[in-house]
């Protein structure tokens, strides 16, 4: 089959600054970001100077499945998806083979329903443009509910034998539905047979095989008790049905039923018994299989591929599904000289011919995303339809198609996260995709950080945990929002960044007395250990707690620790000392000689240090000598006292 060629798509920028030329990168998805400039031929050529500014344009095609409407669709397809694959982790083979058929109609389904909602919008809708975009777009829909139906006849729930005939027909029922439609208007007449299509109505029934509509349609007609309507009434009747090949029936039975009754309608029409009523004898000689009533009907037929299925019904109803491409060139010519061959007859014919790697190309190219290639490719690879070769770049078809709809489902406001599902289900390029995206993707939320961290985590992607959680910190840390801040550093388990916002709330504690945030801070728990910073905050907030609790001794044991570790800054040493004045006052000694010891060496060391210490700090400085100095007069006369005790 040659090659179609499409047309390519132009958007015009008119910028002066485009002039020299354009330079693009990728983006997240169906997107790209385009700028002025060209990359440099010489090392030592430069761009340009423009004097006005530069504008970043940003691309986006392929942009249907965004549309508020067809998330339902995304939403359905996925469940099934996902159950597909998780049962076919369980089994395989012909037990997995009943899971396959129902997922590919529940596909159908949801498909149908998406065309049903589509079309409710485009009928309600005002604005003719917009119309017009809701009814191409169920134009779409509708060829690609058709190309499915066929390629799970052919490939996916091919029939008992290979008989294809009755499948086929309900595939035409389905899609075809104006002599249905009719019927249902003509059987409430009061005088059916006197409606403009009456005729018109029974001859399409009569092509898709409907035998009992024709029946109910011929009773209702004034000449029905007429030798020539029961002569036609008794062949409807006897005409053989394919559910008799379910019922026990073999195929060579059929076939023999079938060519007894046909022989018998053309015996009938040569005797004559139709000749009174031109329109009986027509219908006699579509049961017979007449080439030249089939020419007359094709706008009845409306395509070639119902005009095949109808001619086959009636000329070689136990045809087996490869061998229809040998029946499709007559049909085609029939058409051929009105209409040019399009883009859906060139699908249907390739499956027709059982090309299904061409089926799934010409799709590609046809709809506007890849969600229909990439959940029939699904299907038709569980079901062994598919060669396992891989592709070029080293992924199967199935992959590759999976990823591409996956990738287009990530620049989404909320279709990401069913793209991270399709990822996971890609075994050969996935988690490198999955870790692009992750790396890439904009975080305008809380909540969507969480989201992708607990993605990160299930699938064990550290980097790009740390990465989320790092941007997360940082914008807060922006906001100076140091809480939630720390929060996400903890999470990563960020030394450097836990570090700084831990001396941020020693800063902040330094300047107003207290600290905020005493809930992150009261339950830090084993994550303070993570830097030396962390451990001191921790502490020191510990000390404060014994402190409001009145555990005094406890309270200055653990103020000395902290001194003596040396965790805390040099800087902070002074807002140390000075916390251990209450102490040192206290009515109980706290501290003893040799620990008042320890504390003056703290503040003789921070003196030696810092010279520029300011006024304040000094005096505070001064009244902690004060209050060492009686605290170890105090401690030498209790511990005097103790040992001549």
């Amino acid at each position: 089959m040659a090659e179609r060629e499409r047309e390519p798509h132009f958007c015009a920028i008119n910028d002066p600054s485009c002039s020299q030329g354009l330079q693009a990168v990728w983006g997240c998805g169906n997107q790209f970001f385009v700028f002025p400039g060209k990359k440099a031929i010489l090392l030592n050529e430069r761009r340009p100077l423009l004097m006005k500014e530069e504008t970043i344009r940003e691309v986006k095609w392929d942009m249907d499945l965004h549309r508020p409407v067809l998330r339902k669709l995304v939403n359905e397809s996925h469940n099934v998806f996902t159950c597909l694959q998780e049962q076919a982790k369980k089994t395989s083979g012909a037990a997995l083979h009943p899971h396959i058929i129902r997922s590919s109609k529940q596909y159908r389904a949801s498909l149908k329903a998406y065309s049903l909602e589509l079309k409710i919008l485009a009928d309600s809708t005002i604005d003719e443009e917009q119309k017009q975009d809701f009814l191409d777009h169920l134009q779409l829909l509708e060829m690609a509910e058709l190309i499915w139906g066929l390629c799970e006849i052919l490939f996916i729930d091919s029939p008992a034998g290979g008989l294809v005939i009755a499948p086929l027909l309900e595939w035409l029922r389905f899609h075809f539905q104006t002599g249905e439609q009719m019927f249902l208007e003509i059987i409430r007449e009061e005088q059916p047979e006197h409606h403009p299509l009456y005729w018109d109505t029974i001859y399409r029934l009569v092509l898709q095989g409907q035998a009992e509509h024709v029946r109910r349609l011929l009773s209702l007609h004034s000449s029905k008790h007429s030798k020539a309507f029961s002569s036609m009434d008794e062949l409807l009747k006897k005409m053989p049905q394919h559910t008799q090949l379910f019922r026990g029936h073999s195929i060579a039975e059929f076939d023999m039923k079938w060519r007894h009754w046909r022989d018998e309608c053309e015996r009938r029409l040569e005797e004559g018994e139709f000749s009174s009523y031109g329109n009986l004898e027509t219908i006699g000689k579509i049961l017979t299989g007449n080439d030249e009533v089939f020419s007359e009907f094709r706008d009845l037929c409306e395509t070639w591929y119902h005009m095949l299925v109808s001619k086959l019904l009636y000329q070689n109803p136990t045809i087996k599904g490869f061998d229809l491409q040998y029946h499709i060139q007559v049909c085609l010519d029939e058409y051929r000289s009105n209409t040019r061959i399009g883009e859906l007859d060139n699908i249907l014919l390739s499956a027709l011919e059982y090309d299904i790697h061409q089926v799934i190309k010409d799709s590609s190219a046809v709809f506007s995303n890849w969600w229909f290639v990439a959940h029939l490719t699904d299907l038709l690879q569980h079901c062994g339809q598919l060669d396992s070769h891989k592709l070029q770049f080293g992924s199967n078809l199935r992959e590759f198609l999976l990823l591409e709809y996956a990738t287009s489902l990530m620049s989404h406001k909320s279709l990401w996260i069913v793209g991270v599902s399709y990822l996971d289900h890609c075994p050969e390029f996935g988690r490198k995709y999955l870790e692009h995206f992750m790396e890439n993707i904009s975080i305008d939320s809380e909540k969507k950080a969480q989201k992708l961290l607990h993605i990160c985590q299930e699938r064990n992607l550290a980097e790009q945990a740390k990465s989320i959680c790092k941007v997360m910190g940082r914008r807060h840390m922006q906001h100076k929002r140091l809480g939630a801040a720390l929060t996400w550093f903890l999470k990563s388990k960020d030394v450097a960044l836990s570090t700084v916002i831990a001396e941020r709330f020693l800063f902040e504690y330094s300047e107003k007395g207290s600290f905020s945030n005493l809930d992150l801070i009261d339950n830090l728990g084993p994550s303070m250990l993570l830097s030396n910073r962390l451990t001191f905050l921790g502490k020191y907030r510990e000390f404060h707690k014994l402190y409001e609790e009145k555990e005094f001794q406890a309270a200055g044991q653990l103020l000395l620790s902290l001194l003596q570790a040396k965790l805390a800054p040099k800087q902070f040493w002074v807002t140390l000392l000075v916390d251990a004045i209450p102490l040192l006052e206290a009515q109980e000694v706290i501290f003893s000689s040799a620990q008042t010891f320890d504390l003056m060496h703290c503040l003789e060391e921070l003196m030696r240090e810092f010279k520029d210490i300011d006024v304040r700090e000094k005096e505070k400085l001064a009244l902690l000598r004060l209050a060492l100095t009686r605290n170890l007069s105090r401690a030498i006369v209790t511990e005097g006292t103790v040992r001549r005790t």
